[in-house]
């Protein structure tokens, strides 16, 4: 049975992915550390000044893409799309897409893929202005931006949602279960714990927590700033299943 974790970016072995140039990635989760070989693959990947993610194409596996700092652009089945900091990317599975850093700062961005309840989509920039915010009625001082998923047009698939959360200091997100979708929550400021099943869980920036299918889990804030992160659901969790 799969088991919650967490680990930090920092603690990763970096590896060189391939048909990358001056990059590199390092995997927080994925089907063989997990045991759910149907569901997700969780990683960060950088791509600096000079490097490339040159032509590849994943078949009936979606990407999405959180753009955390840089800029760049790719060619999605031979269109250009620019992305900064603050952007999710939109890859469908049986594209051919290529991806390069602008500027002088490192492209530095989370990647999930599945391939769970695939359905062709078509490719797409959000910014995180785009996004409206919603607070949650059932957790005060938590605030999410939906930022991929198949009731937010243009995306419309139900491999994979994301979002990107805020909790103020001294709140959480309360117990809550997701029976159908495994999580990953990528860490980008503040300090706290999650509770998953019982087990309690330390989190600090650049953190990944990986909440298995059908757990029962908590996210609070422990300390005196926001707690943002990116949350991502695998397979979608209101997808059309």
């Amino acid at each position: 049975m799969a088991k919650a974790y967490v680990k930090n970016y920092y603690e990763l072995f970096a590896a060189s992915p391939v048909r990358h140039i001056v990059a590199n990635s390092w995997a927080f989760g994925t089907p063989a550390t997990t045991g759910t070989p149907n569901y997700s693959f969780f990683s960060i990947c950088e791509i600096r000044i000079g490097g490339a993610a040159i032509t590849d194409n994943h078949k009936d596996a979606d990407h999405c893409y959180y753009i955390l700092s840089g800029k760049g652009w790719s060619l999605i089945e031979g269109k250009r799309y620019e992305y900064n900091a603050g952007d999710v990317m939109w890859i469908p599975g049986n594209c051919n897409h290529e991806m390069y850093p602008t500027g002088v700062q490192t492209l530095k961005f989370t990647v999930t893929l599945t391939a769970k309840d695939f359905n062709q989509t078509e490719p797409f920039i959000r910014g995180f202005a785009d996004a409206v915010p919603a607070s949650d009625p059932d957790n005060e001082g938590v605030t999410c931006w939906p930022m991929a998923a198949p009731k937010l047009s243009p995306a419309s698939s139900n491999t994979i949602e994301v979002r990107i959360v805020e909790i103020m200091p001294g709140k959480k997100i309360a117990k809550s279960k997701v029976s159908e979708s495994e999580q990953y929550s990528y860490f980008i400021t503040g300090y706290g714990h999650a509770v998953v099943d019982g087990e309690g869980l330390e989190l600090s920036p650049e953190d990944g927590l990986y909440v298995p299918e059908g757990a029962e889990y908590e996210i609070v804030n422990d300390g005196a700033g926001v707690l943002r992160f990116q949350q991502t659901f695998g397979p979608a969790r209101y997808g059309s299943r």
